[in-house]
């Protein structure tokens, strides 16, 4: 599952599970656009690459702005000359904000929904022409194993919109060997969750997980390592829950 010469381009790359990615992309052998909204802390992690060897350039960017998604395709184009390889990692929740749904301020409503949906969708449609020319891409999707939960308020709402974006994208794009997954990852061990998550609710998920601890943003890259390579090519439309076996869906 060689990922020599590939181009990747990972938002929210500056910190947690979009970190791990970059770091995992670049041992193997792919060349990085390392994307975050905090251009400080991306350009920390591109450096971190450079150091290992890895060709990195960092990008700010704001999924939710079109401009700026624009911007940040045209400094990967014009460093690279093309992007084999999108992770739609950037997301609000940390930050996040639980309210239940109908008390949910509008505007707060949006903005969630403008960076964990609009921003897969920005990002994808800025990149997609150029991998449709090339005839290859890869496009992974970083949803929740919150989509399949109740309550789960606007950002469980908003990742089962972007499991819909996952297939309807797969659909569009097969033709031209482009594919595109999704992964739903259940608790993960990352400064993010342990501030929404509380430790009492923490506890009861992982006496519910077979595999007795959290995830970590290694047990996720392998899979998005597979979904990015050649093995994969028959593999799209998908969205695969990786949770340590604490939900399955038959």
């Amino acid at each position: 599952m060689s990922l020599q010469g590939k181009v990747a381009l990972i938002t929210g790359a500056g910190r947690g599970i979009g970190r791990d990615y970059a770091r995992g992309f670049a041992g193997d052998g792919a060349s990085l656009v390392v994307a975050d909204i905090d251009e400080s802390s991306a350009a920390n992690v591109a450096a971190e690459t450079r150091d290992a060897g890895v060709n990195s350039i960092a990008v700010g960017v704001d999924v939710a702005d079109e401009a700026s998604v624009d911007a940040m395709v045209e400094a990967a184009i014009s460093h690279f000359g093309r992007v084999d390889i999108l992770v739609n990692n950037a997301a609000l929740w940390g930050d996040l904000e639980i309210y239940p749904v109908c008390m949910t301020p509008t505007d707060y409503w949006n903005r969630v929904f403008a960076v964990n949906v609009n921003g897969a969708f920005l990002c994808s449609k800025a990149l997609l022409p150029q991998m449709r020319e090339r005839k290859w891409g890869r496009i992974v999707n970083q949803s929740s194993a919150g989509a399949y939960m109740i309550p789960g308020g606007v950002y469980s709402i908003t990742k089962l919109a972007l499991n819909g974006l996952t297939a309807h994208l797969a659909f569009e794009c097969g033709i031209d060997s482009i594919t595109v997954n999704g992964i739903a990852p259940g608790l993960i061990d990352t400064d993010a969750s342990r501030k929404q998550v509380p430790e009492q609710y923490r506890q009861m998920i992982l006496q519910q997980t077979p595999t007795g601890r959290p995830g970590t943003g290694g047990d996720l890259y392998g899979m998005v390592r597979y979904l990015c390579s050649d093995e994969a090519a028959w593999v799209t439309g998908q969205t695969f829950m990786l949770n340590g076996g604490f939900m399955s869906r038959m």
